[in-house]
């Protein structure tokens, strides 16, 4: 990679080198990063295109577009175009330019930049507001607690958050939030622990309820499933789909979803033939995850949860899913 546009100062992007090799990315080529952040993998992707590849950055973080524009516009010029939309509208922006791409790469989950950055609320390392928000499109974590009920904030702890006593914690969470008690991230993950105790030392026992959280505030699951089945819709006959997932449930989307597309046939298995006509829109490259290598987890222990996984589009499926 030359270095003009893959530069050091970026956070370092994950897997970087499977990304490309899994896109397929070539010079010429049009790609989608679906999830721009800090602007490593929107760099590898326009290098590795050069000199005439394109490439469209989407984030719904204002905050990430500023940092890939500053990082990357002037250098990449008319081959980056950065639209600030959340990646499960990658077709309605396609659509809109009249054009699929020959690969999709996204990155799920939450960016280095917003949990390192203590004002967006994602960490409890250092207090910060209760916020949590990936892009101004969705409340903040406090206006979801007002809004919320106990049922339903048990509900995300149990299933976002694979907590037991969900019940409990909820209600800790609602009682202290609605009593004032609750300024700050680390407030709340002071509570947490105190409800948590007796739980696995390998992590902070809040560290799963933030997860939760996180989750539910910004919609994630729910934009993730709806991207991975507008796949068809945004990659053309013969490209790429990427897509790298950092815990269980949004990987076991991912997997799930990928299958669906591959064999959507809605027969009863015991026929002895298809009825219902609904071909394979996709075949999955990928037969397991692919995860970061030893040396990349030394050097960046948040590649360790990362897993990838790849499909291509197969040619005779332009359809809406």
């Amino acid at each position: 990679m030359s270095s003009n546009l893959y530069a050091s100062d970026y956070h370092a992007p994950i897997m970087v080198e499977e990304v490309l090799h899994w896109l397929n990315v070539k010079p010429g080529g049009f790609y989608v990063d679906g999830t721009a952040g800090g602007g490593g993998h929107s760099a590898a992707i326009l290098d590795r295109s050069a000199p005439d590849g394109r490439l469209v950055a989407i984030d719904r973080d204002p905050e990430a577009l500023s940092t890939v524009r500053a990082r990357l516009a002037e250098l990449a010029g008319s081959r980056l175009t950065l639209v600030n939309a959340n990646y499960s509208q990658a077709a309605e922006i396609l659509a809109e330019r009249g054009e699929l791409a020959d690969g999709w790469l996204v990155d799920a989950g939450v960016s280095s930049h917003q949990l390192d950055e203590p004002s967006r609320g994602f960490s409890f390392q250092q207090p910060g507001p209760l916020d949590m928000r990936m892009g101004p499109d969705v409340p903040t974590l406090a206006e979801y607690l007002e809004s919320t009920s106990r049922e339903e904030l048990a509900r995300v702890i149990k299933v976002y958050g694979e907590v037991r006593g969900s019940w409990g914690v909820a209600g800790a969470i609602l009682g202290a939030f609605s009593r004032g008690e609750l300024k700050s991230t680390t407030d709340l993950a002071d509570l947490v622990a105190s409800k948590q105790r007796g739980g696995s030392r390998k992590i902070h026992p809040a560290t799963l309820v933030f997860q939760a959280l996180r989750i539910a505030v910004n919609r994630e699951l729910e934009h993730l499933e709806a991207a991975v089945r507008q796949i068809p819709n945004v990659v053309k006959p013969g490209g790429r789909a990427v897509f790298m997932s950092f815990h269980s449930l949004e990987d076991r989307i991912v997997k799930h979803t990928f299958r669906e597309l591959a064999d959507p046939c809605t027969c009863p298995r015991d026929f002895p033939q298809c009825a219902c006509g609904k071909e394979p829109l996709v075949e999955v490259l990928t037969r397991q995850s692919v995860v970061a290598g030893d040396e990349e987890v030394q050097t960046n222990p948040r590649a360790r949860s990362a897993r990838l996984r790849a499909l291509t589009v197969l040619p005779h499926t332009r359809s809406d899913v």
